[in-house]
């Protein structure tokens, strides 16, 4: 994100501030953030939008998160889903920028504010399951992602720090792994991991099959209402907006953290 746009995004932020009747000093650190003044992360996160004093750490515990037995609990008929849709899989729209070998495709069930309500009703289990995620209409992605053999992923570092990612193992060949940091781990079918993709992270794929995941964003457990409410409006801005305008790290690369 390049001067011009952070001027403008705070710009657009004081006047929604204002309409919505929340004071500007609810939401400090986001404007602190939009200055560029937030620091620069912990070592090995280094997003475009950084909120100064969030607990920045690679991976996080999912018992944390109350939503995640939901999910598990809900596996056996998200896969069937995920199988049953494979077919109407699209092509990932990053995958030509990011990654070094091989494909992925995605289904999507929300997209910075966006609801794909065919895919809702096409998976009904998913659906009910998902809406048990605070703001996962609004923080950010919720897409099945499937990465055919031989996929690897360049390093790189997702849009901003105010998100948390989640993954639920659907298909998980053998040979397949996530570094997040400097700390690298797999997939289990039926189990989350949870991490912050603002940090330095990349995939790959070694088997000779596919692996698929439920991915999905929530908001920064350390968010207050009201910033995640700021946010939410600066998430669409920035995708209907800025785009890959400026240093090519606009909000649409978000999704791209398999």
């Amino acid at each position: 994100m390049n001067e011009e746009q952070r001027a403008k995004s705070a710009n657009a932020l004081v006047q929604w501030s204002d309409e919505s009747g929340i004071d500007q000093s609810a939401l400090a650190r986001i404007f602190e953030g939009l200055k560029g003044s937030g620091g620069s992360g912990a070592p090995l996160q280094n997003p475009a939008f950084l909120c100064p004093g969030l607990e920045a750490r690679p991976w996080h515990d999912p018992d944390r998160f109350p939503w995640v037995k939901e999910l598990e609990r809900g596996y056996p008929d998200i896969r069937r889903e995920l199988l049953e849709e494979s077919a109407a899989m699209s092509a990932h729209p990053e995958s030509g920028m990011l990654a070094a070998s091989g494909r992925w495709t995605t289904y999507h069930f929300f997209n910075l504010g966006r609801r794909y309500e065919e895919h809702h009703a096409r998976c009904p289990v998913t659906s009910r399951t998902l809406q048990q995620v605070p703001g996962i209409a609004s923080a950010g992605m919720a897409y099945f992602s499937r990465m055919a053999p031989g996929t690897e992923v360049k390093p790189h570092c997702g849009f901003t720090n105010t998100r948390i990612r989640a993954h639920l193992g659907l298909v998980v060949p053998t040979d397949c792994a996530m570094r997040v940091g400097p700390e690298t781990r797999s997939w289990e079918e039926g189990k989350v991991l949870v991490f912050d993709d603002s940090f330095e992270h990349t995939v790959r794929n070694d088997a000779d099959s596919w692996r698929a995941v439920l991915l999905l964003d929530t908001w920064h457990p350390e968010l207050s209402k009201d910033e995640c409410r700021a946010l939410s409006f600066l998430m669409r801005l920035w995708k209907s907006h800025l785009g890959r305008a400026g240093d090519g790290r606009g909000p649409v690369d978000a999704p791209a953290n398999r």
